[in-house]
């Protein structure tokens, strides 16, 4: 008496099966010609040297980077769909999970919140100076000091947030290294065996 298991997870509907499998091809096309779009970045923005200045085109930038990104993502969850356990998933592809994970968000949170305790804490000041109508005027220096120093951490901290950036896309190179090796091998005749 051996009772069939259920597989457990969501299930493909056939009428999406050919369109995932062409979306899952043009990905697996299009990352090289990305990467090599991102390395050409890298070497434009690097901190070390400045060849073109880049500020300029930020929006931009930003765009394509979380176009690659989410191209990569896509990869992943292709590549989930195909291992589905987590250990096997994460060693095949630790580096891939590396390479979209988004470090400078974090950063940026943080800098955030910081302002945000900053703010907070500004009010409540506000607040105790409020009943001495004289020092008015003395607040409204503070919080323009204030928002002097946050400024000025803010332009410290870019350099921080660009040095990120360029190691995660350092990251995501390194990632195409390994694509392009698995092709260049996948085209490779077998050896002969004797």
């Amino acid at each position: 008496m051996s009772k069939k298991r259920k597989k457990k997870g969501w299930k493909i509907p056939p009428f999406l099966t050919p369109l995932l499998h062409g979306f899952e091809h043009f990905t697996d096309k299009i990352i090289p010609f990305l990467l090599v779009a991102l390395a050409i970045l890298l070497i434009l923005e690097n901190p070390f040297w400045t060849l073109i200045h880049l500020e300029e085109y930020e929006p931009g930038i930003t765009i394509f980077d979380y176009t690659i990104v989410t191209f990569f993502v896509v990869d992943l969850i292709f590549k989930w769909f195909k291992v589905r356990r987590v250990g096997t998933f994460l060693k095949m592809y630790w580096l891939d999970i590396i390479a979209v994970f988004p470090f400078f968000f974090f950063f940026r949170l943080y800098l955030r919140l910081g302002t945000l305790l900053r703010i907070g804490e500004g009010i409540s000041e506000a607040q105790k100076v409020a009943h001495e109508a004289v020092l008015i005027r003395e607040v409204s220096l503070i919080r323009e000091v204030e928002l002097a120093k946050e400024t000025r951490l803010l332009k410290e901290t870019r350099p921080l947030i660009r040095v990120l950036r360029v190691v995660q896309r350092f990251l995501r190179f390194l990632k195409s290294r390994f694509v392009v090796g698995k092709e260049i091998a996948k085209r490779l005749p077998e050896p002969a065996k004797k």
